[in-house]
């Protein structure tokens, strides 16, 4: 794969962005504008540009001082700007479109906003995503090394596209980017902890929440989520929305006991919880 990641300045180059908004989350009520983009990027943001070349760029394509060829294809992108505390840079965007998911993109680009954030002397890169979407935690958790002790009800209100259906209670995960954790998970993944004798905190049958456990006390417990939280957001919103108070019921307890989300596994999708101090 011949792919290009590199900060978008140009106007022409950002208005692209509202178009891959569009076909990855399918929510025409919720796209940035390319002002907008361009406003906050003279202001600090970052907007980089995952681009796929072909396997041959024409050497003498103008394009080329940019370092994209003429006929590179924008297949992602990521976006952040800068919070009130200086340390920290808020990620308010990633993507890659659907047909290229699963293809490394992704992690890609979040080692390019990583290296990106540490020249600029942030400590640590902070977003919010949707806990009961299994991808994405997998993602988020396993991948990235990312944890989260804070869980937001309807952090963006009613949503549309992809996200319709259910209140959007969102995780706040924070990445924390000089941690050795970090640093193992994006260049040299470890195993799958083991979880043997570890308790869950909730009963699910046939992916139907039935049950809570909210008297755990050990170091670690397991929370599980649905196989695919898509789906049941789009055939089934009563269950959707069950699914929902379950686990924000879930969370916001433990995280008032001290536990914080330190992984995911699949098989089914579970977290591990620790609790700390």
């Amino acid at each position: 794969m011949n792919l290009v990641i590199r900060e978008l300045h140009e106007p022409e180059e950002i208005a692209e962005i509202p178009r891959l908004e569009q076909a990855i989350w399918n929510d025409p009520s919720d796209i940035l504008r390319s002002g907008t983009l361009m406003a906050l990027i003279h202001e600090g943001a970052l907007l980089a540009g995952a681009y796929l070349h072909p396997q041959s760029p024409n050497p003498f394509s103008p394009s080329r001082e940019k370092g994209v060829a003429e006929n590179a294809v924008l297949v992602g992108f990521i976006f952040g700007f800068p919070t009130n505390r200086p340390t920290e840079h808020h990620s308010h965007m990633a993507g890659v479109l659907p047909e290229y998911q699963g293809s490394q993109i992704g992690l890609l680009l979040k080692r390019y906003q990583r290296d990106w954030a540490l020249s600029r002397g942030y400590e640590r890169v902070v977003w919010t995503f949707d806990p009961l979407r299994s991808l994405n935690a997998h993602f988020n958790l396993r991948k990235l090394g990312a944890t989260f002790n804070r869980y937001i009800p309807n952090c963006y209100g009613a949503m549309g596209g992809i996200n319709a259906g259910a209140p959007s209670d969102r995780a706040y995960a924070v990445w924390e980017l000089r941690s050795p954790r970090v640093f193992s998970r994006i260049y040299a993944p470890p195993p799958a902890p083991s979880i043997e004798g570890l308790r869950q905190a909730n009963v699910v049958e046939q992916q139907k929440p039935v049950g809570l456990h909210l008297d755990l006390s050990e170091r670690q417990i397991l929370v599980q989520i649905p196989q695919d939280w898509g789906h049941i957001l789009k055939t089934d919103p009563g269950l959707a929305n069950q699914w929902r108070l379950h686990s924000r019921e879930l969370f916001g307890h433990y995280f008032a006991q001290g536990y914080h989300a330190i992984d995911f596994l699949r098989g089914p999708n579970r977290y591990v919880l620790e609790r700390m101090g």
